[in-house]
């Protein structure tokens, strides 16, 4: 650790022009590791990445110019580089955004409302930023023409991963892939947008006078909206009791805005939550997550609602033909 500080210190000292006054690690960060550092009075934060793919090169600096081409809060990127011979896999200097995050905070009614209210808003803003194609952004321009093509390849990947380690069988992740795909493809014609990717409380950060801003933009996606509000209403699932995630989610979706029928989210919101569900199952996996088993729990009720979506006819068929084959 000693020598890491001293590598960070440098590194700090050549890109700000100034000595580095105090070092902290931020302890619990899954992935990566975090720190915040003084540099003449002023506080940054130094995350080294666990990945040398990951995020994609180019993107942070992207959508961090995007952002404020946009007049929406951020931390300023100062540098993300992945050039340095000590640091191989990537650092980030980025300013530091004063103010508490606002995943610990214990909401009443009241403060919930207004939190998901203001959520709403931001996240609104964020949605009115097109990104040409879907999928991976890159330096801004995202690799699949077609939404359905990359949800489609996206899903293969999740799930291979999911047989190799045995947590599921090849034909059970067949048979739930058709109903998904195929009702998904009814969103082909919603645009491109820029998607966080990671919306929850986390990654928010609410300042002195109660304004919020979006932090960690490294799962940033393109993909449509439907798809960027159902990762955080899946994530409000395990942190809410059933009446809380109503009236939160309700809040939310009263008061975010876009040019598309909102009630379209009522339809493929189970439908996002089984393939969001999926890519969790994996992470979890990964770390022996006692998560994994609500996580799995979840994912069952989403998959057994999928009979009760209102698919066309010639999809409900195609779906029961399926499970009365297997």
């Amino acid at each position: 650790m000693e020598e890491l500080i001293v590598h960070i210190r440098r590194k700090a000292k050549e890109l700000l022009n100034a000595e580095v006054e105090y070092v902290e690690k931020f302890e619990n960060v899954p992935n990566n590791s975090v720190f915040k550092i003084l540099v003449d009075r002023k506080f940054y934060i130094f995350k080294l990445y666990k990945k040398r793919t990951w995020p994609e090169d180019g993107k942070l600096i992207f959508i961090n110019h995007k952002l404020i081409e946009n007049h929406i809060g951020c931390a300023k990127i100062i540098t993300f580089d992945r050039n340095d011979s000590y640091f191989q896999t990537g650092f980030l200097i980025e300013e530091y955004l004063p103010g508490v995050n606002a995943d610990p905070i214990v909401f009443d009614l009241k403060s919930g409302k207004e939190f998901y209210k203001k959520l709403a808003l931001l996240v609104s803003k964020i949605h009115r930023i097109h990104i040409e194609n879907y999928g991976y952004i890159g330096s801004g321009v995202a690799g699949y023409i077609s939404f359905i093509d990359f949800m489609n390849d996206k899903y293969d990947e999740i799930t291979n991963a999911l047989i190799n380690k045995q947590l599921f069988d090849k034909n059970s992740l067949l048979e739930i892939k058709k109903p998904v795909i195929d009702r998904l493809r009814l969103c082909e014609s919603l645009p491109s947008v820029l998607n966080h990717g990671d919306l929850s409380t986390k990654n928010v950060m609410i300042d002195e006078e109660g304004e919020l801003t979006l932090i960690d933009w490294d799962d940033a996606m393109s993909y449509n909206w439907i798809a960027d509000i159902s990762r955080m209403t899946y994530w409000m699932k395990f942190k809410y009791n059933d009446y809380e995630y109503e009236l939160y989610r309700n809040t939310f979706m009263e008061h975010y805005s876009t040019e598309s029928t909102k009630s379209d989210y009522d339809t493929f919101e189970n439908l996002f939550h089984v393939w969001i569900g999926l890519d969790h199952l994996n992470y979890y996996s990964n770390a022996n997550n006692p998560l994994y088993e609500n996580s799995m729990a979840y994912f069952k009720e989403t998959v057994e609602r999928l009979n009760f979506i209102p698919f066309p006819a010639t999809y409900l068929s195609n779906w029961n033909n399926s499970s009365t084959a297997n």
